[in-house]
């Protein structure tokens, strides 16, 4: 699609942005761990449609979120075409939604997203962080200018990252976030309780990407019931956005991960030990 069109395309969208709808569901994180899988899969089942791109990026970026609810709703199918979706297979309804991972670590992202769409479902993906550390990290080095190496990144951290989550309501500290928050960004549970202050704690299902990966029917259909979708046929389950196969990690940044993470695992367990959809830790 050439420039011109990518902007008339956008326009059109803009013109009939009050005839579309908001999303029901939204995949809000983590990054590195099976969103665009599992994405893919939802959008695969006949009820489901999905945004005109998978990462809207609404609430985690501040230009995005001041163009206003017409703007988001631009990225979303009308809602005669729902309609028509659900009367086609003898439904009575049919639903959108999109996924932004980097939402998840946002600190005004819940706040801002339950301003818009407060009866809206939450999927959250969380990978074991120091394997997705691992893999953030992989993926920095693919495609950024990233000069150390995995340990002394992941103790340059505090001097990198001195504002936490807070960077991520610059464009500059925002990339730097995602770029080198390779441990901070598994700090799952402060991250939850951002979107626990906002959104019910039946508004929000909290998978393991290690039971995605492993049992990926299972897990579909556990998202699948957490939205209210009926069981109609399953998709290929085919991994998308995969690595090219990380190399072992050092054992000296492994034991430095594990030092790190038992504090925040532990309140991530404790966070979650009531839940309908299971604690989650890791062995």
């Amino acid at each position: 699609m050439t420039t011109l069109s990518r902007r008339a395309n956008r326009a059109a969208r803009m013109a009939t942005a009050s005839g579309r709808a908001l999303p029901d569901f939204v995949i809000i994180g983590a990054p590195k761990c099976g969103t665009t899988s599992l994405f893919s899969y939802l959008c695969s089942h006949p009820l489901v449609l999905h945004s005109t791109t998978k990462e809207v990026h609404f609430v985690d970026r501040e230009r995005n979120f001041e163009r206003g609810e017409r703007w988001y709703r631009a990225w979303f199918p009308p809602t005669a075409t729902l309609e028509r979706t659900a009367e086609d297979h003898g439904a009575e309804r049919a639903i959108c939604g999109e996924a932004t991972p980097n939402y998840l670590s946002h600190p005004d992202a819940a706040e801002r997203l339950h301003g818009v769409v407060p009866d809206a479902k939450l999927i959250v993906l969380l990978r074991e962080p120091g394997a997705r550390a691992w893999s953030q990290y992989r993926w920095s080095t693919r495609w950024s200018d990233e000069p150390l190496d995995f340990l002394a990144a992941l103790e340059a951290e505090p001097e990198r990252l001195p504002d936490r989550f807070a960077l991520m309501r610059t464009s500059e500290g925002r990339d730097d976030l995602i770029t080198y928050g390779y441990a901070m960004r598994g700090r799952y549970a402060e991250q939850l309780e951002w979107w626990l202050d906002r959104y019910s704690a039946e508004q929000l299902l909290i998978l393991r990407s290690e039971d995605l990966f492993a049992e990926p029917a299972a897990t579909y259909a556990r998202a699948c019931s957490f939205l209210d979708l009926p069981a109609m046929g399953e998709p290929a389950f085919a991994v998308e956005n995969q690595g090219t196969g990380d190399p072992d990690m050092d054992p000296a940044a492994r034991a430095w991960l594990d030092d790190y993470f038992a504090e925040p695992n532990r309140r991530l367990a404790e966070l979650t030990a009531d839940r309908p959809d299971g604690v989650i830790t890791w062995p």
